[in-house]
């Protein structure tokens, strides 16, 4: 009869029940819990619309989000570790660095360990080195070979074919057009490109040499021999273990202060995805004001993220399409954030190499208008700001700009490809009925005549020297000063810094307290961060009435009233739904 008695729960079910309770109580974060990150590649700047996400596991974290978990986590009483894989693929060297400055200030304060099957570049061991150790599988090798530039130039090919490129460029290093014009590198090119490597390889070997306890020289003498092999590279000092998987989970267990370390006893584990979801502060319905108590500071970010195209501009349909930076998109979202009364300052999140001319000009243009509205801007740079992107950034206030953020290529490229010649071979006849002298100037089927040419000749100079004059007068420099670092010429954001092109050296995080700086705010003070335009799902959905600003159509009392108490409610709902926001941005050419 005993059989019908309910059990009496044993010791494992009891601490199951209390591990439940705890993680409940603790909003979805276990205590003592270890964080976990698989990075096949560096986070993106902004993640798109994926249709296969619900198939592939959900859509990856945003850099900027992965970034400010970690540092969240590194002061989070509930996180005791940090474990990551490190296998990057092809990724942008700004990028990593930016999580690995993260990655390197919560390995200041707790314990944290990377590991691989192996590490297939000089980014994976870069980043793999600020974690406080770093294991390789035994079939493995540390890629450790320094950096290189490869280039595909197709003009010999085109002369085979019958193409025709005609382009303009205004900077002896405005080189895009290159790989149409020439069959090699140009001095020019040569000298630009090999100089960014070099900028790239010194701040890698300073990093990894202050990490491993190591010399910068050694590590270049490694990088003639790597890939290294396990012995080579633990006798060098780059690797601390040489172990599997499983025993490197077991050791990031022995490192949080787990005794006796089983699989029964690890330490309870959460993906950073999930962690930076479960950490983020929930959002409240509006309460009524407290009287003598201020409202939490709000600093607005526009994302530019992508080729800067004229029109609207949006995230990518991935996995097929690449974000675009529209200049009627980002010109909007940075008119509300400088009409939002709430917005203490904007920080211009730019990551683009460029695009056309009129949308970058555009987009400057509202910048400086943000300004003159009282609104401090500070243009934060992230993988790349080149071109029509340092275009944009050069009326904030301030630059930010990662060390090895790519910028600067101050010039001007105009032109086409022609392929008359290509279609006599093939036997395909064209002809063309024109009202005006240049009505077909563009077309492809036929090169420049003599006063068009002399038209794309006047038209580089104009352009050019405007943005040359316009550089120098955000940057306080003489024309000639930056006619001499302009050119067309690319930097990295360290030798920028020199140039006087940029103001500060750091990610995303420095802007922000660069922003708060100047808006009069406590340097380390709280502040509510808002993406412009919005991202949420009643952003998406709501039909504007017109192209002026929201919070500059309203009146106050209204958006206070109804405004407010809707927004709050429908975010919410959306959290609770565990919706993410998209990150618009925007494309173009220059």
């Amino acid at each position: 009869m005993f059989a019908f008695l309910p059990s009496i729960p044993g010791v494992d079910d009891v601490r199951a029940l209390a591990e439940r309770v705890d993680t409940a109580r603790h909003r979805g974060v276990p205590n003592g819990c270890v964080l976990e990150l698989d990075l096949r590649s560096a986070p993106p700047e902004a993640t798109g619309f994926d249709p296969l996400a619900i198939f592939t596991g959900g859509k990856p974290m945003a850099l900027r989000d992965a970034v400010a978990a970690i540092h969240r986590a590194a002061e989070d009483q509930r996180v005791a570790g940090l474990i990551a894989r490190v296998q990057l693929a092809a990724s942008a060297p700004a990028a990593v660095q930016e999580l690995r400055e993260a990655v390197a200030a919560f390995s200041a304060a707790k314990p944290s360990l990377a590991w691989a099957e192996t590490y297939p570049g000089t980014l994976s061991y870069y980043l793999a080195s600020a974690f406080g150790e770093v294991w390789m599988q035994p079939s493995g090798s540390v890629g450790l070979i320094g950096f290189a530039s490869n280039a595909t130039f197709l003009r010999d090919a085109f002369d085979k074919a019958g193409i025709e490129p005609q382009f303009v460029a205004r900077g002896q290093y405005k080189s895009w057009a290159n790989r149409f014009t020439e069959n090699g590198f140009t001095a020019a090119h040569r000298e630009a490109v090999t100089r960014m490597l070099e900028s790239l390889q010194e701040q890698a070997w300073r990093a990894i040499a202050d990490s491993r306890k190591l010399d910068p020289a050694t590590l270049d003498a490694l990088a003639d021999r790597a890939p290294l092999l396990r012995d080579d590279a633990a006798a060098a000092g780059l690797l601390d273990r040489i172990g599997f998987r499983d025993e490197a989970y077991a050791r990031i267990a022995e490192m949080v202060g787990v005794k006796d370390v089983s699989d029964d006893t690890d330490p309870p584990r959460l993906y950073l995805s999930r962690y930076a979801g479960a950490a983020r502060p929930r959002l409240a319905a509006p309460k009524p004001p407290v009287p003598g108590r201020r409202p939490k500071p709000t600093l607005a970010v526009v994302p530019l993220d992508g080729m800067i195209v004229d029109g609207r501009g949006g995230p990518g349909f991935l996995p097929f399409g690449a974000p675009t930076a529209g200049g009627d998109t980002i010109g909007a979202a940075l008119r509300e954030a400088a009409a939002d009364e709430s917005v203490s300052a904007i920080v211009l999140r730019v990551n683009s190499p460029g695009g056309t001319i009129t949308a970058s000009e555009s987009i400057w243009r509202e910048v400086t208008r943000a300004r003159k509205r009282g609104k401090p801007v500070v243009a934060s740079m992230g993988a790349v700001a080149a071109s029509g992107g340092y275009y944009v950034s050069m009326g904030a206030d301030v630059i930010v700009a990662n060390p090895a953020t790519v910028t600067g290529s101050i010039g001007v490229i105009t032109g086409k490809l022609v392929i008359r010649d290509l279609l006599e071979r093939l036997g395909v006849g064209s002809d063309t009925v024109r009202t005006n002298a240049n009505a077909d100037a563009w077309s492809i089927d036929a090169p420049f005549t003599p006063e068009q040419q002399a038209h794309r000749e006047a038209e580089a100079d104009l352009f050019y020297t405007d943005f040359v004059r316009r550089v120098a007068e955000a940057r306080n420099l003489t024309a000639d000063a930056v006619d001499r670092v302009a050119q067309g010429r690319i930097w990295t954001g360290a030798d920028a810094l020199e140039h006087g092109l940029v103001d500060e050296l750091g990610g995303f995080r420095a802007a922000v307290r660069r922003a708060k700086v100047l808006a009069g705010l406590d340097e380390d003070g709280e502040v509510r961060v808002v993406s412009y335009p919005g991202s949420s799902l009643r952003d998406m959905v709501r039909p504007r009435a017109s192209s002026q600003p929201a919070a500059a159509s309203l009146p106050d009392a209204l958006a206070a009233l109804l405004g407010r108490a809707a927004a709050g409610i429908l975010d919410n709902v959306e959290q609770s739904l565990g919706g993410a926001a998209v990150l618009w941005a925007g494309q173009s050419r220059f």
